[in-house]
């Protein structure tokens, strides 16, 4: 449960950090949507996988085989979270705002089991 909580918080700081990186870049420094856009996001993924990896799963593993998995399981949950949501809209007529709420839970539900499960597996 204690992984859970910390999954959760690292969560949080992940938006805050994505957040404060576009609207710095973009207000602050000027810089081009898009291209804060990309950085807030590259940077709040290697927040996630810092955090993920030394406070909440406490991994020792190598760093290397850890990112390339953390990397996989990213990009597996969000496809199954974009086809759930697509299913959901389309094909079951639930409301957008529900679709992505209902979506963005599966997400996460999955994202920290595989990432307690393969990633961060002690080896």
């Amino acid at each position: 449960m204690v992984q859970v909580v910390r999954f959760g918080i690292v969560g949080v700081l992940n938006t805050g950090v994505t957040l404060a990186v576009i609207f710095v870049l973009m207000k602050g420094l000027m810089v081009h949507y898009v291209f804060s856009n990309i950085i807030g996001y590259v940077l709040g993924f290697i927040n996630s996988f810092v955090l993920n990896k030394k406070w909440t799963f406490q991994s020792k593993g190598n760093v290397g085989l850890e990112g390339m998995l953390f990397v996989v399981v990213f990009g597996v949950c969000y496809l199954i979270q974009l086809g759930s949501l697509l299913f959901m809209k389309e094909t079951m007529g639930v409301k957008a705002v529900y679709s992505q709420l209902l979506a963005m839970a599966a997400y996460t539900s999955l994202n920290f089991t595989l990432n307690k499960l393969i990633t961060f597996k002690n080896r």
